[in-house]
């Protein structure tokens, strides 16, 4: 049997991240030549630091939808990290980074309590998270009195410095995150077991595989994530407002979808995920310097959602599809 090899253009056509690459080189031609403004230094680290917040968010939600779940408390898990931290700091007595530490075990303990949920006690992957996201909405403002407050300094560090007083801490990050997303991901035996759970949850109960744990673990690196990425949020802004970070799991999963991971689970791509918010908010930018309505910035946010759905829903069906086209052909070849 001749083996055949895929040219380099076909290799990486076939990446799940190579749309949103694509796609990002493109409206960054577009904006650099339209708005000569675009490619201030500034503007650009503007961009990084504010996709840095939703690109963190975005590695842990790729490993939920991976399995096949789905995680819409992200958001709130953000606000009650950031309340968390402005209470813990009011009361003096622990350093930054014991309430670092803190509020990272949280987001764990969030994440652990949606695992349970949605595969111990098989509540929907929906209906659990956004009952942790209406409890963790309660304790934010009960830790806030309802009411804004403002970051001290020392708990700004992450979110509001700058490697060798270049490159802004939370890219930083977000790069590290994304790199070890990918090694966890693609070449450990958990992240196989991830897709595996993802691709066929039967076939891995079938395997031997311990798809409880598997989705339980998945769930708790999301929670790590968004609890990070309250940690930047709160460095970047300087300030915690009841209705922070309303909306932001949304936008988190469009970026993920948009990059290439499927929303039935089974394929992924870490890469693609940090593509999509950086994509998304290089059209935010645009819009901002076009002067166009925050309101407008919103239904655009939208209209991408649904895309981004539509499109994987009609790649899932072609797939399926073809796959339907080869069984045919290869039972009328045995008859």
């Amino acid at each position: 049997m001749v083996k055949t090899h895929k040219s380099p253009l076909k290799r990486f056509m076939s990446e799940q991240w190579a749309a949103a690459l694509i796609g990002n080189i493109l409206l960054f031609l577009i904006l650099a030549v339209s708005q000569p403004a675009f490619l201030q230094a500034t503007n650009i680290m503007n961009i990084l630091c504010q996709c840095s917040l939703f690109g963190i968010m975005a590695i842990g939600m790729t490993f939920v939808i991976s399995t096949g779940g789905i995680d819409i408390s992200v958001g709130m898990n953000a606000l009650f990290t950031m309340a968390l931290m402005y209470r813990l700091n009011s009361y003096g007595i622990f350093p930054v980074w014991a309430i670092f530490l803190i509020v990272l075990v949280v987001g764990c303990l969030v994440g652990l309590l949606n695992g349970f949920m949605a595969s111990v006690l098989n509540f929907p992957d929906m209906i659990a998270t956004l009952a942790t996201m209406s409890i963790l909405r309660g304790a934010a403002y009960l830790l806030l009195d309802n009411s804004q407050k403002f970051v001290d300094a020392p708990l700004r560090v992450i979110g509001n410095s700058k490697l060798f007083q270049l490159v802004p801490t939370p890219t930083v990050l977000m790069v590290i995150m994304t790199v070890i997303g990918i090694l966890v991901l693609r070449y450990s035996r958990f992240g196989r077991y991830v897709l595996a759970v993802g691709g066929s949850k039967n076939s891995a109960v079938f395997s031997g595989l311990n798809v409880t744990r598997i989705r339980i673990g998945a769930y708790v690196i999301c929670g790590v994530c968004a609890a990070l990425g309250g940690i930047v949020y709160a460095g970047r802004i300087g300030s915690i407002a009841p209705n922070s970070c309303m909306g932001y799991e949304f936008t988190v999963i469009t970026a993920v979808v948009l990059g290439g991971t499927k929303m039935s689970g089974g394929k992924s791509s870490i890469v693609g995920s940090a593509l999509g918010c950086v994509f998304l908010y290089l059209i935010e930018n645009a819009m901002t310097m076009l002067d166009i309505s925050s309101y407008y910035q919103v239904f655009a946010r939208a209209v991408m959602m649904l895309c981004a759905i539509a499109i994987d829903t009609a790649t899932t069906m072609r797939n399926n599809a073809s796959v339907i086209r080869e069984r045919r052909a290869r039972f009328l070849q045995i008859q």
